[in-house]
């Protein structure tokens, strides 16, 4: 019996494991009416987890992100505003990022895994990416009636406050169509919450296990209702961006 429950229990962590490990290889360049120099920056290479929203990515984990976790030194190696910085305008590194591939805006507020397998499903590693710091300008940058805050993090308020305020309401609404109620999520303990958002931009899955037990959402835990959202690939345009539904 004890064999058999500590059984389950490896496959739980394991599955839980196998489910956030996943990342993405990029090639970042910075625009060319970005650069304020007579030659354009190398681009970056990174693995950026296919959990993480890729305007959060780019500063790295900072803050109350890297205390969280007990970490004075969070990221390792350089983060695209520090690796571009040099080359910008001055002012420019203080602004709020946007990306796009191959001239196509990505919407900030999707995990990086959705994004690529939206955009460029059959793109050869690494996904080139493109990062803008001017403000994104919805007549030229988009289509008519486009709005730049899907694109750019820092339209209404500080990119890291509305990016964790959006995750943090989309688990809300997970965990109510799972359980009925989504109120575990307000009396998570400080700490879980933490290390929970944290989870998501370093893809680390082991800091999420104190808030999966916390709201009983364990991976293999037995639903009545199981909560998706799916996005359907409809039409793809340099103009308008991924043209999907969920």
């Amino acid at each position: 019996m004890g064999e058999g429950a500590s059984s389950a229990g490896d496959d739980d962590a394991l599955l839980r494991r196998e489910l956030r490990r996943g990342a993405i290889p990029v090639e970042v360049h910075l625009a060319a009416d970005e650069v304020a120099d007579v030659s354009p920056p190398p681009p970056l290479f990174a693995l950026v987890p296919r959990s993480a929203y890729l305007p959060i990515w780019h500063d790295g984990p900072i803050g109350d992100d890297a205390a969280a976790a007990g970490d004075d030194d969070a990221v390792d190696g350089p983060t695209p505003r520090t690796h571009f910085a040099p080359r910008l305008a001055p002012g420019r590194d203080a602004s709020a990022p946007w990306f796009d591939h191959e001239g196509l805006p990505l919407r900030w507020n999707l995990p990086v895994g959705i994004l690529r397998d939206l955009c460029a499903p059959d793109a050869r590693a690494p996904w080139r990416l493109t990062v803008h710091y001017r403000a994104f300008d919805d007549a030229t940058d988009s289509v008519e009636n486009a709005d730049g805050a899907m694109f750019s993090c820092g339209v209404g308020g500080e990119p890291r406050t509305v990016a964790r305020a959006h995750f943090f309401n989309s688990l809300k609404e997970a965990v109510f169509v799972a359980k009925g109620s989504a109120s575990g999520v307000q009396g998570l303990s400080r700490r879980a919450r933490a290390d929970l958002w944290r989870s998501v931009v370093t893809g680390d899955g082991a800091l999420a296990v104190a808030a999966e037990d916390e709201l009983g959402m364990r991976a293999t835990a037995a639903f009545k209702r199981v909560p998706m959202r799916l996005y359907v690939r409809r039409n793809v345009n340099v103009r308008g961006g991924v043209d999907g539904g969920r």
